[in-house]
């Protein structure tokens, strides 16, 4: 069976996307730094003119390890937090329609999830994701069950809210996958919650160049 990453309408939408995130990125690193500004992390996504209008996304090798996470685990039910403009999203299409699933995303800013829903549909994916806009722990709050994958990759406090909110519905052998876990506290919250004292996660940190990522199998 051929990966349906490697169809022409998809590969060509994620190397346009990839290529405007890296050129946003390179002309935000070339502004002039301002050392009264907060740190990125500390913005509130909501109201943050960067959450709301830059590629805070993922690189190629961090989207080829999401797509083979989900078809190695065969995933259907696939759940994302963070759409942004929809890289990430592509790549767990992309393992849907390979498997038959379906991934149900939540972006908070309507202009992201516009862009994304297009991206969508220049990858020829439209029918394999549905992004819903608003607050995650509403839009999210009426996936059903079971949940085979779940990827985290909004605002990093609320990573453990979101998990909680869907625990009961992830299935034995989900996967739970977090991006962005160097910005999260090792001691507390979500890193605490899925950490070597859990009896319910097995989880590993994993280097891309950009920093950690955090993936937890899902015992039962």
């Amino acid at each position: 069976m051929k990966s349906t990453l490697s169809r022409q309408d998809v590969a060509e939408t994620l190397k346009r996307e990839h290529a405007a995130a890296r050129a946003m990125r390179e002309a935000r690193m070339q502004q002039p730094r301002d050392e009264n500004a907060p740190p990125p992390q500390t913005l509130d996504f909501r109201t943050s003119e960067l959450h709301r209008t830059q590629y805070l996304s993922i690189g190629p090798r961090m989207g080829r390890f999401l797509y083979n996470s989900a078809r190695a685990i065969g995933a259907r039910t696939i759940v994302e937090f963070g759409t942004s403009f929809g890289i990430s999203t592509l790549y767990l299409a992309a393992a849907a329609a390979d498997t038959g699933g379906r991934v149900s995303g939540s972006e908070f800013h309507p202009s992201k999830a516009e862009k994304a829903r297009a991206n969508l549909a220049d990858a020829g994916l439209s029918a394999q994701a549905d992004i819903r806009i608003g607050d995650a722990m509403e839009t999210l709050s009426t996936v059903e069950g079971p949940i085979d994958l779940l990827f985290l990759d909004g605002a990093k406090d609320l990573y453990l809210e979101v998990l909680k909110m869907l625990e009961d519905r992830l299935r034995p052998g989900a996967l739970v996958i977090a991006d962005n876990a160097d910005h999260l506290p090792e001691n507390e919250g979500f890193l605490h919650h899925v950490g070597d004292d859990s009896d319910r996660y097995v989880t590993t940190l994993i280097g891309f160049h950009k920093g950690l990522v955090s993936q937890s199998l899902v015992l039962s």
